[in-house]
């Protein structure tokens, strides 16, 4: 069977016991990748290529028009963040970001310079880089982050990161979290928020949001599509199952289709799920991201992280679709432009 490929131009700026089960902050998105610098988004996008090792049949989807704008941050400002603390921010100058989407949207307000550090399994270009990278664990705690000497956290988790953020307030550096079950629009519109620039946040918002409803209209006559997403970073870099607060999830509502890591309650890249639970699941759709296809090294990779996929519908049938990791994995502006190549991809494979 031959590789399909698609690159895709927006015209617009069960009650499943099974193995699944809710997720615990552990298991949530803290990673959830594109270019050094805003005005590079549109033309990575672009040029975004098929993957070297992309198994016989599978196909490749990614949209090309990736909104952004440029802004200057109008600091002091008193905010709110995602956990409902009341919050002065006061230097923005050296942010540590959360994870990828955090960095994603600062580089769709063209901010990317002000990315000082990031987590050390970033997919995001924004986020590689960083001048400093860390890693987040039990094990390291927040003293690590602290001694990174950043001036701004931004979380993106507020179950991993309240905590976080509330000991970075206590040493005197400021800190937020964004709040990960909002809708993207709403979490570019958060760290817009943040850096004082309301308005460029909700020019660039509303231009995902314009984009996440044509993908809607695109994908009016799918039917009822179950995808279930996998990712190889979960938690501690651990093989998950992508549910709420993820923009595969926002993807997943703007096009109709049941998101089986949603469905089934799961929270950001849970490792909640077992792979009896997963075959149960009878997905009609596998949906990944580039990065994920790295990790696992191709198809013999991905079989030995998800054992019963290749054995649903979708596995079966070869209905697996690959996307850049900023266009389905990151909550952040590239969302937009993934909907509807993914839209299109699933009208495709549907055939």
């Amino acid at each position: 069977m031959r590789t399909r490929s698609r690159l895709v131009p927006s015209l617009a700026v069960a009650a499943l016991a099974l193995g699944l089960a809710a997720c615990s902050p552990d298991g949530a998105d803290t990673s959830d990748g594109a270019p050094a610098a805003s005005a590079d988004v549109a033309a990575d996008a672009a040029d975004a290529a098929e993957p070297e090792n992309l198994p016989d049949g599978w196909t490749f989807a990614a949209g090309s028009d990736v909104p952004s704008v440029d802004a200057e941050p109008a600091l002091p400002v008193d905010v709110v963040d995602g956990t409902g603390t009341e919050v002065t921010v006061t230097d923005a100058s050296k942010i540590i970001v959360g994870g990828d989407d955090v960095a994603e949207i600062l580089g769709g307000l063209g901010l990317a310079d002000l990315v000082y550090a990031a987590p050390t399994n970033s997919a995001s270009e924004i986020s590689l880089n960083a001048p400093e990278q860390y890693e987040f664990s039990q094990e390291t705690g927040t003293e690590g982050l602290l001694s990174v000497g950043g001036t701004l956290f931004i979380g993106n988790n507020t179950a991993r990161h309240g905590d976080v953020a509330a000991q970075f307030r206590k040493a005197g550096v400021d800190a937020v979290v964004v709040d990960d079950q909002q809708s993207t629009g709403d979490k570019i519109r958060a760290v817009a928020s943040y850096l004082g620039v309301d308005e460029a946040g909700e020019e660039l918002a509303a231009d995902v949001d314009a984009q996440l409803a044509e993908a809607s209209e695109t994908a009016s006559g799918l039917g009822d599509l179950r995808v279930l997403q996998v990712t190889s970073s979960g938690a501690g870099g651990a093989n998950a199952v992508v549910g709420t607060g993820t923009a595969g999830a926002d993807v997943a509502e703007a096009l109709g289709v049941t998101s089986v890591g949603v469905e089934a309650k799961l929270r950001g890249f849970s490792r909640d799920y077992s792979d009896e639970g997963l075959l149960g699941t009878e997905p009609d759709v596998l949906l990944l991201g580039t990065a994920d296809l790295e990790e696992w090294g191709g198809l013999e990779g991905f079989a030995a992280a998800f054992p019963t996929l290749l054995d649903t519908p979708a596995g079966q049938a070869n209905r697996v679709i690959v996307m850049p990791d900023d266009q389905i994995k990151v909550s952040g502006p590239a969302s937009g432009a993934g909907a509807l190549a993914l839209a299109q991809a699933l009208a495709e494979t549907a055939e």
